[in-house]
């Protein structure tokens, strides 16, 4: 009878062997790697200590340095917590010679701890004084040893921090010198490169770096640019070029964070100047807006923006000059996807930017309708704010658990059954997710700040859309485009006929609205102010902006 119930149960046997272990070993510095003789220490005492416990060590983990300030940065470490968390047959403990060599994150150490014993069921233990997590009063003063290992590195802190921000005040430089320099003082580990000073000057590298800087001013492509590079003898990965761009080291500008959000003139030569720096970074705001000005033509606007309905390429587009005509085509050049882009008396099919101006056009709000367009909007918004109510109401509950929790974790501090340093490690993280809460309930609160202004704004555009996109430039063109259709077209080439995918929801109701209006003129019994509310999230501020 009791076997039946078995099923039942939440007990779950451990799949671990009580002499299976696995050792991990750390030191923090490359220096201490190559000087000294820890980590061949540690991995000596494991092994002393599985032996007289009659443990096996079954993996090893670590042997290298890395610094215990962050634990996931570290790969061994990492590869060890995934190690243990994917395994069928898991270690009964992991052997690490002191807790500092574990972690010295605190909070973050902690929490491994607590998933390691108590989640996965692995224990630790410490290797240079049998200190184990197998008992609570062994976890509990593991805890307070990874506590106090945070707390020694926040006091090295104290008397190295201060020396670090009045180096980098002076102009000096903190760390290894960017790609492109090579950097001289004394500290550094090319016997060649020591000196009294420091001293971080343009290498060869560098020097061919700097015309990559003028060659982007000049609106190179970064991929012409790499080619150009490799050609003079310099091999660079676009993902090493893409941050070299948005670094102010290289006109000569430190913004360590140590400086606290101030920039420092650095002592250095610059690359690039401040003056062209800033000219990068605003052809690189344009770029990221998806408005590509050297990939577009003001005669073909529609260049990388519409889909081959075939082979789904996008369309490119090219001009023969001799006829001063423009087509686009098809990126994969498949059958009679050579189209012209405007229409001409000659012309025997339809432009496709006169297609495009028909299409758009027809997404205009009628003058006429424009009172139940207003109706219809504000039914919209009042929909979208009692969303943001939910939404509202969902954080507040959040709010709330989370002050509790604070506040229990606050009585146990006062009743001293928690001591100061486990109160900060775990009050921490809580008031942390309090603040991102509070932040999100301030966003919900200005979501739409002015209603009214809002669905002006939304009827000036909706009436006059088409003749904007005719009779703007080509950078006011794609905004159009991109905000009616913000997933770009489709085109049937052989019927000559775009298919719509995703329309912004503010053209769409005029759309609706309009056909709703031709049904009632058949029908008088047709109702075209329906409160079905419409996805306001694309449509309201990205309306004006460009325009």
């Amino acid at each position: 009878m009791k076997e039946a119930f078995k099923k039942f149960s939440t007990y779950k046997e451990e799949v671990s062997n009580k002499n299976e272990v696995w050792s991990y070993t750390r030191v923090s510095s490359k220096k201490q790697y190559d000087d000294n003789e820890s980590l061949n220490n540690q991995k000596t005492t494991a092994i002393q200590f599985s032996q007289q416990n009659d443990y096996k060590i079954i993996h090893e983990f670590g042997g290298t340095y890395e610094s215990a300030k962050g634990d996931f940065t570290r790969k061994e470490f990492k590869l060890m917590v995934e190690e243990v968390r994917k395994a069928k047959r898991r270690p009964y403990a992991i052997l690490i010679y002191k807790m500092s060599r574990f972690s010295r994150s605190g909070s973050g150490g902690i929490s491994v701890v607590h998933e390691l014993v108590n989640n996965l069921g692995v224990h630790l233990i410490e290797t240079s004084s049998g200190l184990s997590t197998a008992t609570s009063k062994g976890e509990n003063l593991i805890i307070e040893r990874l506590v106090a290992a945070e707390r020694e590195n926040l006091e090295r802190l104290e008397f190295t921090i201060p020396g670090m921000k009045t180096h980098l005040r002076k102009g000096k430089y903190l760390g290894k010198a960017p790609f492109g320099y090579d950097h001289h003082g004394p500290k550094v580990k090319d016997i060649q490169r020591l000196c009294r000073e420091q001293k971080i000057v343009l290498n060869n590298d560098g020097r061919l770096l700097q015309k990559a800087w003028k060659w982007k001013i000049g609106g190179m492509r970064d991929f012409e640019i790499i080619k150009k590079l490799e050609v003079m003898g310099l091999k660079i990965d676009k993902r090493k070029l893409s941050p070299i761009w948005r670094n102010p080291f290289y006109c000569a500008v430190s913004v360590n964070r140590l400086l606290g959000g101030d920039a420092v003139k650095g002592n250095w030569e610059q690359m690039v100047s401040e003056k062209e720096f800033w000219v990068v970074q605003q052809i690189l705001e344009e770029n990221n807006s998806g408005y590509k000005k050297s990939s577009v033509n003001e005669f073909r606007p529609l260049t990388q923006f519409v889909t081959c309905l075939e082979c789904a390429g996008k369309l490119t587009s090219y001009e023969v000059k001799k006829k001063g005509l423009h087509y686009y085509t098809c990126q994969n050049k498949c059958s009679g996807s050579s189209m012209n882009a405007i229409s001409t008396p000659k012309s025997k099919k339809i432009g496709l930017n006169n297609l495009f101006s028909e299409l758009i056009e027809s997404y205009e709000l009628n003058p006429e309708l424009e009172g139940l367009f207003k109706q219809q909007l504000k039914y919209s918004i009042e929909a979208f704010n009692l969303d943001c109510g939910d939404e509202e109401k969902r954080l507040n509950k959040i709010l709330d658990k989370l002050t509790a929790d604070f506040d229990k974790l606050q009585k146990k501090n006062a009743f001293d059954e928690l001591s100061n340093d486990v109160f900060q490690k775990f009050s921490t993280p809580i008031l942390g997710e309090i603040d991102e809460v509070k932040r999100e309930l301030e966003k919900l609160s200005s979501t739409i700040s002015n209603q009214e202004d809002a669905v002006i704004k939304c009827v000036e555009v909706s009436k006059n859309i088409s003749r904007q996109w005719r009779l703007g430039g080509v950078e006011s063109k794609l905004r159009i485009q991109k905000l009616v259709f913000p997933s770009g077209l489709v085109i049937d080439a052989k019927k000559r006929q775009y298919l719509t995918q995703d329309v912004n929801s503010i053209f769409s109701l005029s759309k609706d609205i309009a056909r709703d209006s031709v049904r009632k003129e058949k029908d008088p019994s047709v109702k075209i102010t329906d409160e079905s509310p419409f996805v306001a999230g694309t449509g309201l501020e990205p309306m004006t902006f460009g325009l």
